[in-house]
This record gives C-alpha cells, sequence and structure tokens, in this order.
C-alpha cells in the first residue's frame, strides 16, 4: 500500500461501513466478481470478512489506489495505485463537480462530491419526501421543499456538520426506496444470499443501483466513483463522531 494520509482513518470507521466499500470494491452491478478484483483470494479478507473489517483496512485502501490508476502505470508504481487525492479529484472531474481544484484537499473535494451526489439524490424525491426528511431531521429556517432541502445541506456542511451527516444519510437512503419502488434490482440483493449486503449503506442503496451516467463509465470508474463517495460518506461520520466524542469531554 502507498502510504496515505487520507486513507488512516478507514482503521476507526464502523465495520458495516468498511463491509459496504468491501463488497464495492469486490463485486459487479450483477454481484459477480470483478475481474481485477485481489481481494478475494487474500489472507486478510479470508480471516476478516466480513465481522473483523478494521483489521483488513490497509488491504482496502491498497485496492482502491490500484483501481485509481492505470493498470500498466502500477506496474511501474511497484504495483501501488496514485494517491487517494488524486483518485478524488479524478471521480469529481468525471462527475463534473463544480468548483474543484488541484489545489483543494482531499476532503474538500469530498465535501462538494458528496453535494453534489445529494443534489443529484434529492432530484429523485417528491416535494413531500423533501419535506418529510427536512421535519424527521429537525431543520428549520428553510422553505420544506426540494429547493430547500438543497439549501439547508450546502448551509449544515459549515454550520452543523452533526446534523449535515444525518441529513445525508437520511437522502441517501430515501432514494435507494426509490430506486427499489422502480422495480431497480440491486446488486445487493444478490450479495445478501452470500451473508454480505453493501446495499445497505446509504451510498450503496444508490451506487449500486446505478445510475445511466455511471453505468456508461468505464470499468475503472464504476469501482472509483461509488468506492469515492462511500469513503467520503465514512469521513463525515468519523468526523462527527470525534466531534461528539470533544462535547462530552
Amino acid at each position: 500500500m502507498r502510504a496515505d494520509f487520507d486513507l488512516e482513518f478507514l482503521q476507526y470507521c464502523d465495520n458495516e461501513d468498511l463491509v459496504s466499500l468491501c463488497n464495492i470494491l469486490m463485486f459487479d452491478n450483477d454481484g459477480n466478481l470483478r475481474l481485477s478484483e485481489s481481494l478475494s483470494n487474500s489472507d486478510s479478507w479470508l480471516e476478516c470478512f466480513p465481522y473483523k473489517m478494521r483489521n483488513m483496512w490497509e488491504d482496502l485502501a491498497n485496492e482502491l489506489q490500484c483501481y485509481g490508476g492505470n493498470s500498466i502505470l502500477n506496474v511501474f508504481r511497484n504495483g501501488r495505485g496514485p494517491s487517494y487525492e488524486s483518485i478524488v479529484y479524478d471521480v469529481c472531474k468525471q462527475l463534473r463537480v463544480k468548483g474543484i481544484s488541484k489545489h483543494d484537499t482531499a476532503e474538500d473535494m469530498e465535501q462538494k462530491l458528496l453535494i453534489a451526489v445529494s443534489t443529484k439524490a434529492i432530484g429523485e424525491m417528491s416535494e413531500e419526501q423533501a419535506r418529510t426528511i427536512m421535519e424527521d431531521c429537525g431543520i428549520k429556517g428553510y422553505d420544506y421543499s426540494r429547493a430547500g432541502l438543497v439549501a439547508a445541506i450546502i448551509a449544515l456542511q459549515m454550520i452543523n456538520r452533526r446534523l449535515f451527516i444525518v441529513v445525508i444519510n437520511c437522502v441517501m437512503r430515501l432514494v435507494g426506496k426509490i430506486l427499489l419502488g422502480r422495480g431497480v434490482m440491486m446488486a445487493g440483493m444478490g450479495l445478501v444470499s452470500r451473508g454480505v449486503s453493501a446495499m445497505c449503506g446509504p451510498v450503496g442503496w444508490i451506487v449500486l443501483g446505478g445510475w445511466t451516467a455511471w453505468d456508461m463509465m468505464g470499468p475503472a470508474y464504476r469501482v472509483t466513483v461509488p468506492a469515492v463517495i462511500q469513503v467520503a460518506y465514512m469521513r463525515v461520520k468519523y468526523q462527527t463522531m470525534l466531534n461528539n466524542q470533544k462535547v462530552t469531554v
């Protein structure tokens, strides 16, 4: 694994979230093993999946890095992929996330990516569904509408990160229900039969269902796009946990 400060926090993440990330890296939208994945043959996967995922965080980080680089170029990097920061930048550019600069940190780009994904998700909702999320999350000071929800998310990332992650979580889960209601079969369905469930994660609901624009991407982006979104979500959760600990202390 390439030493990468931006991915070291994975060792402290929830087991369920790490399972979701692992499934994104390993399985395609049909629930089949990806041709280029290397985790299933590793000792760490056999020993740690699915209950001791923190013990294999470095393997997950390395797998993500390798997907982020051209396989030929990885040979010249001694089998290691590019930095996570460069992978996030590449994903944001691929998804045309606004306001991205090469001078941004990985965290800065992740925040902009989460807002872009949430905005797209909110576009799948009805006005009533947006209102329900805002009421359930206790959002005040904004119109109870899709536009109001988008405005709230943009503001909350700066003024109330704790509520920001709660709202992101609700948005992702509701869109999953919408996709299922339209008869969208998800890779998680096939994975459940094997005792794992990538779709349980809030990001997994969407990315494994497959949005048309993402399905049209090359094989590597079908991995790095959902993986980076999942990591971005996990980072916000982790930071929220740290902030809560500081409050209690």
